[in-house]
């Protein structure tokens, strides 16, 4: 029966979304830079020629931290008998999208799959990759690093440039993140990108997650209504969670076996920076990065950030449950599904932990920092999110068989994945109302990356994790202590870029 059910949900949703998938860039939820192209029936389609490759293998190289992963890439399989977390919808959007590109180019796509131990940072992957391009080898066309290790392979030379490298490929087509890769664009070249190909950038995306239940009961105003007014600022949000804060088992302390406003992690303090507008370093006139983090505005965002995550009365930390717990979310969402906390802040897939809650939810995205900002800026968590790439391993008579694939499976991606997360199992499976739905629209069209947080320079992206234990006031000497660091860093990035000029 449940297979049923999601057969006819997908062929219900995905007939109406696939029509709309391809959407005019000129509308309000498209950037105005992107293009699409449709066929007379709405679908996107790929502007590349004619190709019949005879069978031949597309390989990806991907990782992860655990051991079975469920793959963004392939249609998954559960031959240990576990239920699959992946929605069916999902995965089997994932199936039909590789079968139309399959039979559109006659090739066989294929994932190979790292384990890294390590971690998502520098580790196994990152070093196959290296080791790949030294001895000349590798048998796969694209890498999915996470977003930390794109960085690091693009400042050391290792993979083209999408702009410009690749032929066919087209970024600025909507399957691909305009926002991501405007924000990551360094003197026009472009190294790694995020878009339809994955769903695991869009479930990194950062949400606020509030108990409805709760807002009725303590008479709080609508969370929709202030965001739809501009109105759901951090003195707004804030104040609204510390309404709640109660020592249930009566140990003197606050955690997770009690009632708070606000249930979080450290990087709350990333999406809050990020949420309020503010950058550790972006894009500068000349087209290269700069530093941004320190500034007048920037102090005052920080000590009100503070004033949430060090209220201990009101504001919980996975990041203090490390000791009981390899993934302590699992730990800090237990207070919201039990219906004792009012915000839960974490990124969309977060919504997994809810299947079992009595109350219901809602999905806005992260507060502004008061009412004189004109947009909402929802952050992609860069170790969490996996991006795409092309190592230059990948030999240059290769790189047109690339290009022409990726399109393919770019178009089709917008045609079938997308609208099966976004639009089915995100919205008609996960979230309870009509006004989640109409926030994540929003959310979606306001998120992208920190270039400080993913190039690390001076691990000023640490700073941010470590002003949320020391005293309010210190920012300008913590900063003071890292910056010509993380300029010296900075510097020599850009200069690596320049001189491919």
């Amino acid at each position: 029966m449940k297979k049923f059910l999601s057969m006819a949900i997908t062929l219900v949703f995905l007939s109406a979304f696939i029509l709309t998938a391809c959407k005019d860039p000129n509308d309000d939820n498209s950037k105005d830079s992107a293009v699409s192209t449709t066929s007379a029936d709405g679908r996107c389609v790929a502007d590349i020629p004619e190709r019949n490759y005879e069978g031949r293998t597309f390989t990806f190289l991907t990782c992860g931290p655990n051991a079975l992963q469920e793959s963004e890439i392939v249609y998954n399989t559960y031959d240990d008998g576990k239920e699959e977390k992946l929605s069916e919808v999902v995965n089997d959007a994932i199936k039909t999208r590789n079968n139309a590109v399959e039979q559109l180019l006659n090739i066989k796509i294929e994932e190979q799959y790292i384990f890294d131990t390590a971690g998502r940072n520098n580790g196994l992957f990152y070093n196959k990759i290296r080791t790949d391009i030294q001895a000349g080898s590798g048998d796969y066309y694209v890498v999915a690093p996470c977003i930390y290790d794109g960085a690091t392979l693009a400042a050391g030379g290792s993979l083209y440039d999408l702009l410009s490298d690749i032929p066919y490929l087209n970024m600025e087509q909507l399957w691909w993140d305009q926002t991501f890769n405007e924000e990551l664009t360094i003197n026009n070249s472009l190294y790694f990108t995020v878009g339809d190909l994955g769903y695991v950038n869009k479930s990194a995306t950062a949400v606020l997650i509030f108990n409805k239940a709760l807002i009725a009961k303590y008479n709080l105003e609508n969370p929709y209504e202030l965001v739809d007014n501009m109105e759901w600022t951090m003195d707004k949000v804030f104040g609204m969670a510390k309404t709640i804060s109660n020592d249930d088992n009566q140990d003197g302390k606050i955690d997770y076996k009690d009632s708070m406003g606000w249930s979080g992690q450290l990087d709350d303090m990333w999406s809050l920076f990020y949420g309020s507008g503010e950058k550790i370093a972006a894009i500068g006139s000349d087209g290269y990065p700069e530093l941004t983090m320190y500034n007048e505005r920037s102090v005052n965002v920080l000590d009100k950030m503070l004033g949430l995550v060090q209220d201990k009365q009101h504001y919980i930390s996975a990041n203090d449950y490390f000791s009981e717990a390899k993934w302590p979310t699992g730990l800090t969402v237990q207070p919201f599904v039990a219906g004792r906390c009012l915000f839960f802040g974490a990124g969309i897939n977060c919504t997994d932990y809810l299947d079992n809650m009595s109350d219901d939810f809602g999905i806005v995205p992260v507060p502004l920092y008061d009412e004189n900002q004109d947009e909402y800026h929802s952050l992609i968590n860069p170790w969490v999110s996996t991006c795409f790439a092309v190592p230059v391993s990948v030999a240059e008579e290769d790189l047109e068989f690339v290009g022409i694939v990726l399109e393919a499976i770019g178009a089709e991606s917008r045609n079938y994945v997308y609208p099966a997360y976004y639009e089915v199992a995100l919205k008609y499976q996960k979230t309870r109302d009509d006004e989640s739905t109409r926030m994540l629209d929003k959310i979606f069209e306001s998120r992208g990356c920190d270039l400080g947080m993913i190039y690390k320079w001076g691990q000023l992206d640490s700073l941010l994790h470590q002003l949320a234990a020391q005293e309010p006031g210190t920012f300008a000497s913590s900063y003071e202590s890292k910056k010509d660091a993380a300029q010296t860093a900075l510097e020599t990035t850009n200069n690596y870029y320049k001189q491919l000029d």
